[in-house]
């Protein structure tokens, strides 16, 4: 019979593998129903959901989160391909290919985005463009409504009519 003896010390298993970088729980498949005063109000859905130690957890592939009026209808939609919740400052933040689309399906496309949950507002001060039914409007920087029903874009870049009929043109001005 052989018998090995090992000792390692704590610095030498750190310098195996840093553990502290490692989820402490990972799901699969996730919908989370969140509530406020006892009414359901989003539903967020990710293929992959990792918590960490540090009570942050990231959405490595992607999520949708659904904002939910009284009737479980969705008003509005926030989807990334990358998420990161920061439970200790009450917010989410979304990166890469972030789409934000409400009821009136003005869509809102942006490389990162914050919801700050305890205010239910939404910012940004990198570059957007808003894709409504008769314009698309560019700029940097936005604050608005969780359900995107009221923003204010910081600064407008560009704006781009898509239907010749919702520009007035300056001969028509002229004959009223």
């Amino acid at each position: 019979m052989v018998l090995f003896s090992c000792k390692n010390s704590i610095e030498e298993v750190k310098e195996i593998g840093e553990f502290e970088e490692l989820p402490v729980k990972e799901s699969y498949n996730v919908i989370y129903l969140r509530s406020q005063h006892g009414l359901v109000s989003n539903r967020l859905t990710a293929p992959l959901l990792e918590q960490y130690k540090n009570k942050k957890t990231i959405m490595p592939q992607g999520f949708l989160l659904e904002f939910l009026d009284s009737n479980l209808n969705t008003s509005a939609y926030l989807q990334a391909k990358y998420g990161e919740i920061i439970n200790s400052e009450n917010k989410m933040i979304a990166r890469d290919s972030v789409i934000l689309v409400n009821f009136k399906n003005e869509e809102l496309y942006t490389e990162e985005l914050t919801w700050q949950q305890d205010s239910a507002k939404i910012y940004t001060d990198k570059y957007i463009k808003i894709k409504r039914e008769d314009v698309v409007i560019h700029g940097k920087g936005l604050e608005s409504s969780e359900d995107f029903s009221k923003y204010v874009i910081k600064k407008v870049t560009g704006q781009y009519f898509l239907d010749e009929e919702s520009v007035e043109s300056p001969e028509k001005k002229k004959d009223d």
